[in-house]
């Protein structure tokens, strides 16, 4: 749990509303997904308590996952660095209370509503340098530790020829990732993942802004109604892959795609050619350079964490519940 954040947003809540807070921190695993116990105190007596959850960052489908929580063990506040506005909108929508570090809060309990929002977040100092676990290149390591973690305990080359990175980041990533709590020696020569579902998480929320943005290579729409009906009669090639709903729809056969994700080193030209598609900036089909170089037993879809993310990035409930389906079976895939 990253108590700085913890402790900054309780310093600047309690000068806002002149009001007592404490936090009792959960030994590990006491209590799935809950960092704390946080009990706030009105006017010396009144208390009302939430099971903590503390994060840096926060993303749509963090909001799907915190609605599960909070079903399951009880009120929960999200405590947060920075909450962006169409986060906060969503965390509302669904009823969960939420707090940063500049002293913005909304919890509401019966007739108690406390609703505070203005106050400008500023970063936490931090002295150490950027992780490199998570950028645009760490992530292509991650991945493929991700997809199989016996590459843990290749030599550096392999694992840099593997994930298509220049050598000298190999380093750099695993030592990210040993800082991050993410590896674990079992001996003194064979590594393995630790908190693998925190990692995924992470690699989520990092693809977004890191990688994500460097590898759409724009949207489109198919030509017509009939085209799109069609979608999975599309003679693909060996270069072009289905991502997000489509290729869940694939190996599921139980979600409709609404939005489309085409993984392609196809240009512009054959895509409108040959996949009977046209640009368009609002279009539902977004095309994106593939960023694996793993094998895929299924020809027709990206590989399976690749379509987990897809979903999961979408924040969308129906979306998040297949992901999960597909995350729990994936041997059957």
């Amino acid at each position: 749990m990253n108590t700085q954040i913890l402790d900054k947003a309780l310093e600047n809540l309690t000068t806002v509303i002149a009001n007592e807070a404490e936090w009792k921190e959960y030994a590990q695993n006491e209590k799935k997904g809950i960092d704390a116990q946080l009990t706030f105190v009105f006017h010396g007596k009144k208390k009302i308590k939430r099971n903590a959850v503390v994060r840096r960052e926060i993303r749509k489908h963090h909001v799907a996952q915190l609605q599960v929580l909070q079903e399951e063990a009880g009120p929960v506040m999200l405590i947060a660095e920075k909450l962006y506005p169409n986060i906060k909108t969503m965390l509302n929508e669904v009823g969960i209370d939420w707090m940063d570090t500049a002293g913005n809060i909304r919890l509401k309990e019966k007739e108690t509503n406390i609703w505070i929002d203005g106050h400008t977040t500023k970063p936490l100092r931090d002295t150490k340098l950027k992780n490199r676990a998570f950028t645009k290149t760490g992530l292509k390591v991650v991945f493929l530790f991700l997809h199989d973690e016996t590459w843990l305990n290749r030599t550096y080359r392999e694992i840099a020829e593997a994930a298509d990175v220049a050598l000298g980041n190999i380093k750099y990533v695993l030592d990210g990732l040993r800082e991050h709590g993410f590896i674990l020696a079992k001996t003194q020569n064979m590594m393995q993942l630790k908190n693998r579902d925190k990692m995924l998480d992470q690699w989520i929320t990092a693809f977004a802004d890191e990688l994500k943005p460097r590898i759409i290579k724009g949207h489109f729409k198919f030509i017509d109604r009939v085209t799109e009906q069609h979608w999975k009669n599309m003679n693909l090639g060996p270069d072009t892959v289905w991502g997000g709903e489509p290729a869940a729809d694939l190996l599921t056969h139980n979600l409709k795609p609404l939005n489309y994700i085409l993984y392609t080193r196809r240009g512009r030209g054959d895509l409108m050619k040959d996949f009977k598609l046209m640009p368009d900036k609002e279009g539902n089909i977004e095309v994106r350079e593939p960023y694996w170089t793993v094998d895929n037993p299924h020809p027709k879809t990206a590989p399976m964490l690749t379509i987990y993310s897809d979903l999961m990035e979408t924040g969308d409930p129906r979306n998040i519940n297949i992901a999960n389906q597909l995350y729990e079976t994936a041997a059957e895939y």
